[in-house]
């Protein structure tokens, strides 16, 4: 390479001095431009030191607290207890049916209306009563609609639980992918601090050469300007880790004031996958297509039950019960026995009387009408007797029934609701299919897009070596005087960029890849580094 040097003999140890000084910077920035390099291969952690107090943050930590605090995926989650819970219903209905009753009741004295008599007519309107009851009911039914009804509670159980999973899969999705943004964001500000050295480095050369008087002073004003242009970037990146990492804590659905730093390390690595292969696992397991054909299955499983309305229903019921009847007024109860003793003393006197006038006499007659006076134990049991409330329970004879019942004709209702389930599983199913037609889509692209990303980050890689390596000859030649100004700044503007489009082209595989996963529901970083 040819160097031509100023001729300027007032100023040779002036520039001898000058010469050695950016010797001695081009060295320490050139050992600072090797530093600043990073491996094609990976993504490596920040290199500044990290707060004592900072939550260092793993990607499967990240995913495991979205599963815990993630509002969205706890309420799919607390859809699957309902269904549950809908299983043992549906099994509930092969088993009887018990209830109980008990009640009690106070009926005061006075003129009350019993069907077409009052009280006073039965004799019961000078009292009041005190009455209990109680009642158990045991019924059994069944029909065709509790046959299917099971089937169909546990299609729904399964649906709900594999649209949990799918939720679970989706959210891990996403926390990968902000977990990546953040991660594009922290490394960015590496990024922005490299070029700011570079600038403040080529400004030092600059300076340097302009107070030896070999370089005008534009160029130091230029050289100024673009140090301040990088600190602006340097700012503007720092920000945007900022509002990424806040925006991964979102998708985590947690609240943390520590300084948040991401310690995952993820690898740049030759895909060997072939779409056809990615797709017959995909049409497997995927998660969301699972949860496709679940819906579909209890879609199916509705239009049964649906259907079984057409079928018969065998009723069985058995009841049990008892009451008690007492009267709030003793003196009634036994002027009532008393009356009654009378009644019947006065009528065995007057058979008696008959059957003496009557030769031969009356059968059974005469009598000891003495038989018909009430005594004070006859008192003492009646009132007993009446001691019944609430617990002195009198047996009703149990009662059985048994009933088989055939819906004929009930309106159209029935056929519409077997329509609407029919109309349902058919959008089950082609929402199936929409989602496999999709998931083959997405797999496609996906695999040609991170292969076209993996020869991206070689292309740039070496792109960026070249652009170190242009960027130290440019300081060279412009510290012998070879090249002007507008030489160094260009140089220094492509490694800026070129670090920039290197970031860029890392974490567009890394994005790739995230969205390969997605689309072919597993784990396949985790599956490479096995």
């Amino acid at each position: 390479m040819t160097v031509h040097r100023r001729k300027n003999p007032g100023h040779r140890t002036g520039a001898r001095a000058l010469f050695t000084a950016v010797a001695a910077l081009l060295v320490s920035a050139s050992s600072g431009a090797l530093r600043a390099q990073q491996p094609a291969s990976s993504v490596s952690d920040s290199t500044a030191p990290s707060s004592p107090d900072a939550w260092r943050l793993t990607l499967d930590d990240a995913v495991a607290q979205a599963r815990a605090h993630n509002p969205g995926y706890r309420r799919a989650e607390d859809a699957v207890a309902p269904a549950e819970w809908g299983v043992r219903e549906a099994y509930g209905a092969f088993l009887p049916t018990v209830g109980t009753s008990a009640g009690m009741q106070y009926v005061g004295a006075g003129d009350q209306r019993i069907g077409i008599f009052t009280a006073t007519d039965i004799g019961a309107g000078t009292t009041n009563y005190y009455l209990s009851d109680y009642g158990v009911d045991l019924g059994y039914q069944l029909s065709g609609a509790s046959l299917f009804h099971l089937s169909s509670s546990r299609a729904r159980r399964d649906a709900a639980k594999a649209r949990v999973r799918a939720a679970g899969f989706d959210l891990e999705s996403r926390v990968t992918q902000q977990y990546l943004a953040a991660l594009q964001a922290r490394d960015a500000v590496a990024v922005a601090r490299s070029g700011l050295d570079r600038a403040e480095q080529n400004q030092e050369l600059v300076e340097a050469r302009v107070e030896a008087g070999a370089a005008p002073g534009t160029d130091a004003r230029q050289a100024e300007v673009e140090r301040g242009r990088a600190q602006v970037a340097l700012v503007r990146a720092r920000n945007a880790e900022r509002t990424e990492k806040v925006r991964l804590l979102e998708v985590m659905g947690v609240e943390d004031a520590r300084p948040l730093e991401l310690v995952s390390d993820f690898q740049v690595f030759e895909p060997t996958w072939t779409t056809s292969q990615l797709v017959d696992r995909a049409q497997a397991s995927h998660p969301e297509l699972v949860s496709a054909r679940a819906d579909e299955r209890a879609g199916d499983a509705q239009v049964r039950q649906a259907q079984s309305a057409y079928l018969p229903t065998l009723s069985l019921d058995a009841q049990w019960s008892g009451f008690t009847r007492e009267l709030g007024n003793t003196d009634y109860l036994l002027g009532q026995a008393r009356s009654s003793a009378q009644s019947s003393q006065e009528t065995c006197a007057r058979y008696n009387a008959i059957s003496a006038g009557i030769p031969g006499g009356l059968d059974g007659y005469p009598q000891d009408c003495s038989q018909y006076r009430l005594t004070q134990n006859d008192e003492s049991r009646i009132l007993a007797a009446n001691n019944a409330f609430p617990f002195d329970f009198r047996k009703q004879p149990i009662s059985l029934s048994l009933r088989i019942s055939l819906p004929v004709f009930q309106g159209f209702g029935r056929q519409r609701q077997v329509e609407e389930a029919k109309a349902a599983a058919r959008e089950a199913q082609e929402i199936r299919r929409e989602e496999e037609l999709a998931l083959r889509t997405a797999i496609t692209t996906a695999t040609g897009n991170l292969d076209a990303a993996y020869q991206v980050v070689e292309i740039e890689e070496r792109n960026r070596q070249v652009a170190q390596e242009r960027l130290e000859l440019a300081r060279e030649r412009y510290r012998v005087g070879a090249a002007p100004y507008l030489e160094l700044l260009d140089a220094q503007s492509s490694a800026a960029q070129a670090d920039r489009d290197h970031l860029q082209a890392v974490y567009d595989f890394h994005a790739a890849l995230a969205e390969l996963e997605r689309a072919s529901g597993q784990d396949l970083r985790g599956e490479e580094s096995r």
